[in-house]
């Protein structure tokens, strides 16, 4: 039983770092430019298409695409960016909402006009391998191990270039960034791009866990917003902390409840961390773990 409940909770942790991967962009794109990306799920849902048609067309791994798939959706992004976010960028949250809401339906009836309702699935590539006597799923894994590494340049941009210190420049306050001389703008158009680039390494590794559908987006835009605010909005770290946590409450809770269990678990616990952000006391929780993990013991 111990065995079962440890191949359990990694089978979560590996689950957790691919919803990260998914929820990365999104926090990025709300940590820089202070808008929340609702089509990000239907730019998934896109990415998810474009790999599975070039895995059945092209043949190519469907792991090998993620080289494709997120440089075509960096310039997606960037075109996206110039054609609708762009013009309102300086507008009220309503209108940003109403547009990125808008484009939900937009990609959503695109890929029922151009690929129809019937779901798609990239099937037989990978199976299972063992390590230390437990089973793992090579997707899982292999999805995993991108998640890292994606998240691993992510770091290395944001904190060892130029660009990233612009970035997180930005980030903290657009108005003194353009005093220095950065172009917010600029920054703006290569912040939504990476973002949407993100989401595009994750379109491989999601198409291999789930049917490819226009209504897809539904479940992972939700699971993403649950990262991003669990972990933290615009907290990078906060969501590859987060996604392993969702990752595992819906393991255990198909391992000891049912599988449908899995999500009211953790938008209940979305709702409570709203709930408590809302009131301070989030911040007043977690100061207070974080004082009991650092305090001297002795009490000095």
């Amino acid at each position: 039983m111990v065995e079962v409940l440890i191949q359990t909770i990694l089978r979560g942790i590996l689950t957790g770092g691919v919803y990260a991967l998914v929820a990365v962009g999104l926090t990025l794109i709300f940590g820089v430019m202070d808008v929340v990306n609702f089509a990000h799920g239907a730019y998934l849902m896109l990415a998810m298409y474009v790999s599975f048609y070039v895995w059945s067309f092209l043949g190519l791994d469907p792991f090998l695409s993620v080289l494709i798939v997120a440089p075509l959706f960096f310039l997606f992004g960037a075109v996206s960016y110039y054609l609708v976010i762009h013009p309102i960028i300086d507008r009220s949250m309503f209108a940003q909402i109403f547009v990125t809401v808008g484009l939900i339906w937009v990609f959503e009836h695109l890929a029922l006009f151009l690929f129809g309702p019937s779901p798609r699935r990239i099937t037989g590539e990978y199976g299972g391998i063992r390590a230390f006597g437990m089973a793992f799923e090579e997707v899982r894994l292999y999805g995993f191990l991108i998640a890292v590494v994606v998240v691993a340049l992510l770091f290395l941009l944001l904190y060892r270039t130029r660009l990233g210190l612009n970035i997180r420049a930005t980030s903290e306050s657009p108005e003194i960034a353009q005093l220095m001389g950065v172009d917010i703008y600029r920054i703006y158009l290569l912040t939504f791009a990476i973002g949407i680039a993100l989401v595009g390494a994750a379109g491989p590794v999601v198409a291999q866990l789930d049917s490819t559908e226009p209504t897809i987006w539904s479940y992972y835009v939700l699971i993403a917003f649950v990262v991003v605010v669990l972990g933290g909005l615009g907290n990078v770290t906060g969501a590859l902390i987060a996604g392993p946590i969702i990752g595992i409450t819906e393991a255990l809770a198909s391992l000891y409840l049912d599988p449908l269990l899995g999500p009211p678990i953790y938008y209940v616990l979305f709702f409570a961390v709203l709930v408590l952000r809302a009131t301070g006391q989030f911040e007043e929780l977690t100061h207070s773990v974080r004082t009991a993990f650092t305090a001297d013991k002795g009490g000095v």
